[in-house]
């Protein structure tokens, strides 16, 4: 049971860690963590070593918010956060998603919108739309995006009391879990797009030391199960 439960928990950081080295090239992207905490009162203990026997279980993900490395990629229409906050984005139904990937891009109509090609909010939650002709804009730290010197919009960008309570909604984007937005705390640089916070080396790693305890524990279940197999036979003899 306990070598059974112990693969359990492994398989849960397997994929954890996977999905962190998968996306060690998504712009934005933070680092998953998995939370364990011990299991009270099994009643489990060990014949050989009168001791209980502690189990685990896997509680949920805590989420690496820190900030990722900024690259300077020189298109207009990159941008990256440095600070706290997330940009907003349409979600389904009309409610806001936010995401930290500022890799935007104009579409042929002049709307602002994300690399999937969701609209980028502005501050008042509308979809941004420029004129595709128009002149280089210009996107200033608080988020303003300014063509020929004119105001045409501001990128939305809002910051969370908790942003680690966010919940991860796939394709790179968070849903805010019914928290409130606030102040936006951070800065807005053009041209720019903030990494993955991913640290290779270490999740490699980690990968490393799962992989080996979770072969540990299935070699522990399969003697177990030889070891039932043939008392079961003798037993029949």
């Amino acid at each position: 049971m306990l070598a059974l439960q112990t693969q359990r928990v492994l398989q849960r950081r397997l994929d954890v860690t996977a999905n962190n080295l998968a996306n060690v090239a998504t712009s934005g992207f933070k680092a998953d963590n998995l939370v364990l905490e011990e299991v009270a009162d099994t009643g489990a203990t060990a014949e050989d070593a009168p001791l209980d026997v502690v189990f685990v279980r896997d509680i949920g993900l805590m989420r690496d918010m820190s900030q990722g490395p900024i690259a300077m990629t020189g298109n207009t229409l990159d941008v990256a956060i440095e600070g706290a906050g997330f940009f907003m984005v349409e979600g389904p139904g009309g409610q806001p998603l936010y995401t930290r990937d500022g890799a935007f891009s104009l579409t042929g109509e002049g709307r602002l919108v994300t690399s999937d090609g969701r609209a980028v909010l502005s501050s008042g939650g509308a979809p941004i739309v420029l004129d595709p002709q128009g002149e280089t804009p210009v996107i200033g730290r608080d988020g303003a995006i300014r063509v020929a010197g004119v105001e045409a919009g501001r990128i939305g960008v809002v910051s969370f009391d908790a942003p680690g309570a966010l919940a991860k909604v796939g394709d790179n984007l968070w849903d805010a879990q019914g928290q409130a937005t606030g102040e936006f705390e951070g800065v807005v640089l053009q041209g720019a797009l903030e990494g993955s916070n991913v640290r290779p080396v270490i999740e490699l790693t980690r990968l490393i030391e799962i992989s080996r305890a979770y072969q540990n524990a299935a070699r522990i279940v399969s003697g177990a199960d030889d070891l039932r197999q043939r008392a079961i036979q003798a037993l029949g003899r």
